[in-house]
C-alpha cells in the first residue's frame, strides 16, 4: 500500500500562517482584514488565486504573481515557529510498521519542503517526496499523475491523506481513495461536501486506513 500524504495543514500545522499572512496583503492594500480563523477556513481554496479574490484583493492593478511575491517573502519567517501536527510522528511511524511505502505529494516548492522535512528529522519516512519547482503552488495534481505513471504505481494501491477539497480533487484525478482530516486549512463541512472520508485527526485517519 502507497500512503500519499499533503505536507501543509496536515503533517504540518501552519494552519495560523495563513490568516497572518493574509492580513498582511490585505492592510498592505487597504483591505479590511479577515474575521478570524473560521473565516479564512472558509475562503482558502485552489487555485489561490481564487482565494486571494475570495479574500478581497483586487487584480485591477496588480497582478498575481506579484501579491504571490509577497506571500512567498512572509511565509517561511510565519511558518518558522510551526510544528508538526498532532499525531504525525505517531502516524508516520504506524504506517512504517504496517509496511506502507509513504510519499509527499505537496503545493509546496521542493527546496522549502525538503528543509522543513528536515528540520523536524522526518524525511527519512518517505520514499519520494514531491514539490513544486516554484512557490506559486501549482501543478500539485500534474506531477502526482506524472508520478504514478512513471513509477508504475497502480492507483488502487494508493491512499492520499490531505486537508483540502483540492486533495480530494487531486485524489480523483489519480484514481485512488481520498482521507481529509478536519483540523487543516478547510472547515470540516466543505471537506464533507467532497464525497471523501473525513477524520477529525491523524489518529482517526490512521484508524480508518488500518482498520
Amino acid at each position: 500500500m502507497e500512503i500519499i500524504w499533503d505536507w501543509n495543514g496536515t503533517l504540518f500545522d501552519d494552519v495560523p500562517t495563513g490568516p497572518a499572512i493574509l492580513n498582511q496583503m490585505l492592510r498592505k492594500r487597504g483591505k479590511p482584514p479577515l474575521r478570524d480563523l473560521d473565516h479564512y477556513r472558509e475562503i482558502f481554496q485552489f487555485p489561490v488565486e481564487n482565494y486571494y479574490r475570495a479574500a478581497g484583493l483586487d487584480f485591477s492593478n496588480e497582478s498575481f504573481e506579484s501579491m504571490a511575491a509577497d506571500y512567498i517573502a512572509l511565509y517561511p519567517i510565519e511558518s518558522q515557529n510551526c510544528g508538526l501536527t498532532e499525531g504525525a510522528k505517531e502516524a508516520l511511524e504506524a504506517f512504517r510498521q504496517a509496511g506502507f511505502s509513504q510519499n509527499i505529494l505537496s503545493a509546496s516548492e521542493q527546496g522549502l519542503l525538503e528543509s522543513q522535512l528536515a528540520k523536524f528529522g522526518i524525511d527519512g519516512y518517505f520514499s519520494h517526496i514531491i514539490g513544486q519547482k516554484d512557490g506559486y503552488a501549482v501543478g500539485k495534481t500534474e506531477r502526482g499523475v506524472r508520478w504514478l505513471r512513471e513509477e508504475g504505481i497502480p492507483p488502487e494501491r494508493c491512499i492520499l491523506i490531505g486537508d483540502t477539497d483540492h486533495d480530494a480533487q487531486t485524489a480523483q484525478k489519480l484514481g485512488c481513495r481520498c482521507v481529509l482530516i478536519s483540523c487543516g486549512h478547510q472547515s470540516r463541512e466543505r471537506l464533507e461536501r467532497t464525497g471523501a472520508e473525513v477524520a477529525d485527526s491523524l489518529h482517526e485517519a490512521v484508524n480508518f486506513i488500518l482498520q
